[in-house]
C-alpha cells in the first residue's frame, strides 16, 4: 500500500516569532521527496516557500508548470493556486513551509530601528504585492537552516524548540534577501546604547581628575539625574563609582609595568592625590598598593614571556 511519508519540521501548533515590529507565524514546515503526493490547492492569507533540494522539483502554479533545480526556491504570494506535480519515480527532495507577517501595534522593544524594520518588511510585502510569485537562486546557503532544522526538531535537545523558531526566521529573511534590493535606511543611524557609550567617554576622559557626573551630562546634553539613572539601569552602579574602578584598574597597568611612584601614577589616573588613590585601591581590592605592586611585579619578572598575552 502506497502511503504518504511524514518528515514534519514542525509541530502541530503554528508558531509565532516576534521580529520586533512584525510577528512572523509559520504554519507548516515539512521536508518532501518523489512520494509525497501533493493536490492543488490556495493559502487566501499565507505566503508558501519551496526550495529544491535535490533534482527537479516541477509545480503547477495556476495551471502553468514552473520547475526548480537543486538550489532554486519558489515564494508563492497569498491565494494562489499551486501544487507539486507528482513524478514518483523522479528522485527529488524539497522543503516547504507557509508563513505570515502581521505587523505588531508596538514593537516587542526598543532598538531605535523599529522604522527601519516597517521600511524593510514593507518594500518585500509591496513586491509581493505586484507578483504572483517568484522564482529565485539561493545565494545564501538556506539549505544549511534546513539542515538545522532536521536536527533541532528531531534531536529534541534543551531549547529545541527556541532554536527551531530562529531557524525558520534566519531561513525566510535569507531567503527573501536573495531577491530584494538593498534599502537605505542610513538616515536611522546606528543603534545608540547611550550607558556604553557614557563608559567610553569615561575611558577617554579619566585622567581628567575633575572629570565628574555633570560633564557627562554636559557632553550628551542630559541632567546629571537622567545620565546616573539610565546607567543605574543598564549596570547596577553608578557613574561616579564606575569612574573610580577605571581609574584603579589603570593604576594597575602603571604598577606593574612602570617604576612611577604612587604620586605620579595618582596623577596621570585622574586623582587628585597620592592618599586618595592609595585610600581607595585598599578598599577596593582589599590590599594596599605596594602589597599589590610587589605580587604582580614579580609575577611579571618571573614569567616575562606571559606579558601581553591574552
Amino acid at each position: 500500500m502506497y502511503h504518504q511519508p511524514l518528515h514534519l519540521l514542525c509541530t502541530s501548533s503554528a508558531q509565532n516569532i516576534c521580529l520586533n515590529s512584525y510577528d512572523l507565524c509559520v504554519s507548516y514546515a515539512e521536508q518532501h521527496d518523489e512520494n509525497t503526493v501533493e493536490f492543488t490547492h490556495v493559502h487566501p492569507k499565507e505566503f508558501e516557500i519551496y526550495y529544491a533540494q535535490e533534482g527537479v522539483v516541477e509545480q503547477i502554479v495556476k495551471g502553468e508548470s514552473v520547475s526548480l533545480s537543486a538550489g532554486e526556491f519558489l515564494i508563492l504570494n497569498q491565494g494562489i493556486s499551486h501544487g507539486t506535480l507528482y513524478t514518483p519515480h523522479q528522485k527529488k527532495s524539497y522543503f516547504a513551509l507557509v508563513f505570515s507577517l502581521r505587523e505588531r501595534s508596538a514593537p516587542c522593544y526598543k532598538n531605535g530601528l523599529d522604522e527601519a524594520e516597517k521600511l524593510h518588511m514593507k518594500a518585500f510585502l509591496d513586491m509581493m504585492e505586484e507578483k504572483e510569485y517568484i522564482v529565485c537562486e539561493d545565494k545564501n546557503n538556506c539549505q544549511e537552516y534546513i539542515r538545522q532544522m532536521t536536527d533541532e526538531f528531531y534531536q529534541q535537545d534543551w531549547g529545541w524548540f527556541y532554536k527551531l523558531q530562529m531557524l525558520y526566521a534566519s531561513f525566510l529573511l535569507s531567503a527573501i534577501g536573495n531577491f530584494m534590493p538593498p534599502i537605505e535606511t542610513t538616515t536611522f543611524g546606528p543603534t545608540r546604547n547611550l550607558p556604553i557609550e557614557f563608559t567610553k567617554y569615561l575611558h577617554a576622559n579619566y585622567p581628567n581628575p575633575d572629570l565628574a557626573l555633570q560633564d557627562v551630562a554636559d557632553y550628551f546634553f542630559m541632567s546629571p539625574r537622567h545620565v546616573n539613572r539610565l546607567f543605574k539601569d543598564f549596570f547596577g552602579a553608578s557613574v561616579a563609582k564606575t569612574l573610580t574602578r577605571y581609574r584603579i584598574n589603570y593604576a594597575k597597568n602603571y604598577l606593574i609595568d612602570t617604576g612611577f611612584s604612587v604620586d605620579e601614577i595618582a596623577e596621570k589616573v585622574g586623582f587628585g592625590s597620592a592618599s586618595t588613590l592609595s585610600r581607595l585601591f585598599k578598599e577596593v581590592e582589599g590590599i594596599t598598593i605596594s602589597e599589590y605592586r610587589y605580587r604582580h611585579k614579580r609575577s611579571f619578572d618571573e614569567h616575562p614571556e606571559d606579558n601581553g598575552k591574552q
